[in-house]
């Protein structure tokens, strides 16, 4: 016990205690699963044991949320700790050459790497892929992956010339020579087990897995004989591979005996793709909506020295990771960004945290929720309201009933959308209309307009949305 306060700092009256030794920091990404689709977020038909293990090691937040209902705004609200609102990044960017911008706010990286940290990204970027907005040029030491939103899981013969596609290794561009989930898992472990060990690391391996095209490893299927339906089979196959990789992750940073040390965080990018059968724990809508089930996600968190397990109902979001990783780093928390710290809920439970509410803008539609209630605006105007302790799958607008609470969340979303900036691009193929908000549609609507297939270089690349 001596040994273990001994090991401790007071840093604020707003902060608890942490190791005087930097913690390494891992935040692992999955990309387009459905809420159910892990074993701690209640898979049923295939299991996710390492995946789980983060969860079941720390904290899993039931009340989980992203930044934005689809993948490069929520990566970029994750890595910058700001609402993308605030930064113009609203939209997926333009597919292709149309697209000369980038992440338009400092990243996490960029800040760890000022104050020592080594770092390295793995996997999907979808950030930029224009030289000054590449991993490289945006705070990461090293990076292997790929800079677009997709593309094919399966080795190939050849380079792909297309950058958005193309496996690049800090900047040289090179073919896929297995499974492209292994791949990725294989690059981590790799830069982990080689790490220096005598200054801390910032690992952000972002798996496009379960994203479209829906590629699963040769055999893997054959697992699963027991699931009749194929795109669940295909599916459980492909979570396998994501969780096997996991496992391989888990394992170097205990091999190298900082697993105590290693703040990990677990996070799905945004709500279950519309083009597959995820399992969306019955969350309404899917990706690209700001219902539950565009922006609540499956989430946890692991750090075995400083947290027991524990299971937490507040609204956490994604834009909480950058301003905790820097205080468990130490550091200062710029003052403009949008995420809290929860390094004293680490120690001393949900409890501390303060009552807030969590913001969303995907003009026209803009959302807003705190402990209890949730307020959907349609082209500014209040239009859906629900109450997610009594109604968690917002089956039932009570927007008339309700008229106090609404004039409060109204006058608070308009409040923070004052602050905001128009967006910087659109694109034509993310679904961004009003039409799945109508009382008319479909609950639980297969919300693919204008989506297609791409072709890129001989690749298939689904357009969801991505």
């Amino acid at each position: 016990m001596i040994k273990l306060i001994a090991g401790f700092i007071a840093y604020s009256s707003l902060q608890f205690a942490f190791a005087t030794q930097q913690p390494n920091i891992v935040i692992i990404v999955s990309d387009d699963g459905g809420y159910a689709d892990f074993g701690f977020s209640g898979c049923k038909d295939f299991k996710t044991p390492a995946i789980d293990s983060i969860a079941s090691s720390g904290i899993k937040f039931n009340n989980g949320y992203v930044a934005a209902s689809v993948c490069s705004p929520s990566r970029a609200g994750l890595l910058s700790g700001k609402y993308v609102s605030r930064i113009g990044h609203e939209f997926n960017p333009p597919l292709g050459d149309q697209w000369k911008e980038g992440l338009p706010a400092i990243s996490l990286a960029e800040r760890l790497q000022k104050a020592g940290y080594q770092t390295a990204a793995f996997g999907k970027w979808h950030l930029g892929h224009v030289k000054w907005q590449t991993p490289n040029d945006r705070g990461f030491d090293h990076f292997w992956g790929f800079l677009g939103g997709s593309r094919s899981y399966l080795q190939e013969d050849k380079t792909p010339k297309n950058l958005e596609i193309s496996l690049n290794r800090n900047g040289t561009n090179e073919k896929l020579a297995t499974y492209l989930t292994d791949a990725i898992g294989q690059e981590a472990v790799q830069y982990i087990k080689k790490a220096p060990n005598n200054k801390p690391f910032f690992a952000y391996i972002a798996f496009n897995c379960p994203h479209s095209p829906m590629q699963s490893k040769p055999g893997y299927e054959q697992k699963f004989p027991d699931i009749q339906d194929k795109q669940r089979r295909t599916l459980a196959a492909m979570q396998t591979s994501l969780d096997e990789n996991v496992q391989k992750i888990l394992t170097a940073i205990k091999d190298r005996g900082q697993w105590d040390n290693t703040l990990i965080w677990f996070i799905n990018d945004n709500g279950a793709g519309p083009y597959w059968n995820f399992d969306n724990a019955g969350l309404r809508n899917k990706k690209g909506t700001l219902f539950e089930g565009g922006v609540k996600v499956a989430f946890s968190v692991s750090w075995p020295q400083i947290i027991r397990h524990q299971e937490w109902n507040k609204p956490i979001s994604s834009l909480d990771i950058a301003s905790t990783s820097l205080a468990a780093a130490g550091l200062n928390i710029p003052k403009d960004l949008d995420g809290i710290n929860l390094l004293p809920a680490f120690k001393q439970g949900e409890g501390v945290i303060k009552d807030r509410y969590i913001y969303w803008r995907q003009s026209p539609v803009g959302a807003i929720r705190d402990a209890e209630w949730k307020l959907i605006l349609i082209d500014g105007k209040s239009s859906l309201l629900f109450n997610l302790k009594q109604d968690p799958y917002e089956k039932h607008n009570i927007i008339k009933e309700e008229p106090l609470i609404c004039k409060r969340l109204d006058e608070a979303w308009n409040e923070w959308n004052a602050k905001n900036i128009a967006p910087k691009w659109t694109n034509s193929y993310q679904p961004s209309g009003t039409e799945r908000y109508k009382s008319s549609s479909p609950w639980n609507e297969r919300a693919t307009p204008n989506f297609g297939k791409l072709k890129k270089d001989g690749h298939t690349i689904q357009s969801d949305g991505e």
